[in-house]
């Protein structure tokens, strides 16, 4: 594993990594890897819910600084948090549904979190016994943004203002203000 894959934030280390998995029960890797180590925060994300790299990292960080202020969640798991977040919702079951709700998808982003920066790549190397690891799965694309917009936010536009989501600086900065609001 690369050190330049950890990402260090002020209360966790993070390792992000887009795969294919042989299967399409992830509920099933997640129990067979969780149970190696679990001091990892493991969440699966559909890749069709990941616009790049950044916007994952926006999500990371609104974790750490919570976790860096001290502030209090009513969602004392990291797992839950982030998926809540990056599924723009305060509802478990909505989020679940619209990560897991395919069925049929083998195509995930994994993002492991700890505290101990040196466990995260012992849980990269097992996922790699499940899966392609595949970081095009991870990077922006027009399909996703669809997808993000029509899924998540279809009602919420009047008319034509989700052009002004056509720059990408701007698509980037609205979905991690969604996900640091999705809580409230």
């Amino acid at each position: 594993m690369d050190n330049e894959k950890v990402i260090v934030m002020d209360t966790f280390k993070a390792i992000i990594a887009g795969f294919s998995f042989f299967e399409n029960d992830v509920r099933n890797i997640y129990d067979r890897v969780k149970s190696e180590d679990k001091t990892i925060n493991i969440i699966f994300v559909n890749s069709k819910l990941v616009y790049g790299f950044d916007h994952l990292i926006g999500i990371l960080r609104i974790i750490n600084e919570e976790e860096k202020r001290h502030i209090k969640s009513n969602i004392k798991n990291v797992e839950i948090e982030f998926l809540l977040r990056i599924c723009y919702t305060n509802q478990i079951k909505d989020a679940l549904n619209a990560n897991f709700g395919d069925s049929e998808n083998k195509s995930f982003v994994a993002v492991l979190i700890s505290k101990f920066g040196n466990k995260l790549s012992n849980t990269l190397h097992i996922l790699m016994h499940y899966g392609i690891e595949d970081s095009s799965l991870i990077g922006p694309n027009t399909t996703k943004k669809n997808y993000i917009l029509n899924y998540f936010f279809k009602n919420k536009f009047k008319f034509d203002s989700h052009l002004l989501l056509n720059n990408e600086e701007k698509y980037l900065k609205f979905l991690i203000e969604k996900a640091a609001i999705s809580l409230n």
